[in-house]
């Protein structure tokens, strides 16, 4: 009976927190639309810097964060360990920060407030990921799964240098261009190729691990074990626009080959798994398939950087730049993460909205991706065009409105339960 009242409470609690994510995401879509109307419109009353700023740290702190920790602590986690105040606290703790980071962003940009509540959501998650790795630890979990979760908090971890060292440039006023670009590539290298990479592919393999051979098991494993060996090394990647010497070339060179063979690993491991989801929902498929594409898409394209011509186009190449980021972002997490709520009845796929909102959603993905990357070789062969700014913000509204979807098909998925 107590353990009944025990499962019946944590759903109350990750459902709670399920809900806010979504909510946040709403507003990380309503923001990045306001952004994409500020090109093309005269907005003189929005400083296009300080939305930006809130934009970014909110999509990082209030949506991507906040969603990733709280399926670790309620899909990877026992219920006898998962069922502590202390993550209740934690959660909110993220959430404070991560509204902190908006607000403030918004009003003052990068200002001594504003850079205080990054270095405390930075604390938060020091604190968050050393108790959460050895409840992890503590959970007997896949092999692979333990792997990729332990390895996705400490990514995490890392990842706070680069905020760290961009706090001490502003408070010192001792800005250099170089120091602070591989401060910012530092950053994104371990949100994007880490933290976010292998929490999707944690959550994944923990959700199929009953469901496949042991063969399946020991081809995931390698894979799992080959991408988390080559997230230093390819960090290296990110400092080649500077012409860095030949030993920081060779690990680069290291990091491309490890960033290959990780591609090759998971093309054998997807090929051991095209039978999962033969029974699902085509809605479900689909969502899987352009999450799984996205992923391939990125880390092949992040192992070719190691040839010049590549990596200058693409590092000097700000639409480019963003067409990666954002299919990180978009089209490989937050399309998983759409699946994953379906997959668990969070979204329940009976209910109309929920379809409707999945292809809208996924198509305006794959419009934003399609319009960035034209817009990125347009601006290296041609003079650009004046259109690309209208059709990118034509994908912005697309993205409100699948986001605004997605959040009535969880409020119509609430009132079933």
């Amino acid at each position: 009976m107590n353990e009944q009242i025990q499962n019946t409470q944590n759903t109350i609690r990750s459902h709670k927190w399920i809900d806010l994510s979504i909510l946040n995401l709403c507003i990380v879509a309503l923001l990045g639309m306001v952004l994409r109307s500020k090109i093309v419109f005269e907005l003189p009353f929005i400083n296009y810097n300080h939305l930006l700023d809130a934009h970014s740290h909110f999509t990082f702190g209030g949506w991507v964060t906040l969603i990733l920790m709280t399926l670790f602590i309620y899909e990877l986690l026992p219920v006898s360990l998962n069922n502590r105040h202390i993550y209740q606290w934690l959660l909110g703790g993220i959430v404070i920060c991560a509204w902190g980071m908006l607000t403030t962003y918004l009003i003052w940009g990068y200002s001594s407030i504003s850079m205080i509540f990054s270095l405390l959501f930075i604390l938060l998650t020091y604190l968050f990921g050393s108790i959460l790795i050895r409840d992890l630890l503590k959970s007997k979990l896949p092999s692979c799964v333990e792997l990729l979760a332990v390895s996705s908090i400490v990514c995490l971890i890392l990842s706070s240098s680069g905020v760290i060292i961009i706090t001490y440039i502003y408070f010192t006023k001792s800005f250099d261009a170089i120091f602070y670009r591989d401060a910012l590539f530092t950053y994104l290298h371990f949100q994007y190729n880490g933290f976010f990479t292998l929490a999707i592919f944690a959550l994944l393999f923990n959700l199929i691990d009953k469901k496949i051979s042991v063969k399946t098991k020991r081809n995931i494993y390698r894979f799992s074990l080959a991408l988390c060996i080559s997230i230093i090394p390819s960090l290296f990647l990110s400092y080649l626009w500077q012409d860095p010497n030949r030993w920081l070339r060779i690990i680069a060179i290291i990091g491309s080959i490890l960033t290959l063979l990780s591609f090759y690993l998971f093309l054998i491991s997807a090929f051991s798994l095209r039978f999962i989801y033969k029974e699902d929902k085509p809605v479900l498929r689909f969502l899987v398939f352009l999450s799984m594409g996205s992923f391939m898409l990125k880390i092949f394209l992040q192992s070719l950087t190691i040839f010049p011509l590549i990596g200058d186009a693409i590092f000097g190449n700000r639409p480019i730049i963003m067409g990666f980021l954002h299919l990180v972002f978009l089209g490989f997490v937050t399309l998983f993460v759409l699946a994953y709520f379906i997959k668990k009845d969070l979204l329940n796929i009976k209910i109309k909205w929920t379809g409707m909102a999945a292809i809208v959603f996924a198509v305006a993905v794959i419009l934003n991706e399609v319009f960035l990357i034209s817009q990125g070789f347009a601006a290296m062969f041609i003079n650009g065009s004046s259109i690309f700014p209208w059709l990118l913000w034509s994908t912005g509204v697309l993205l409100f409105i699948g986001s605004v979807l997605i959040a009535i098909a969880r409020i119509k998925t609430r009132r079933l339960f």
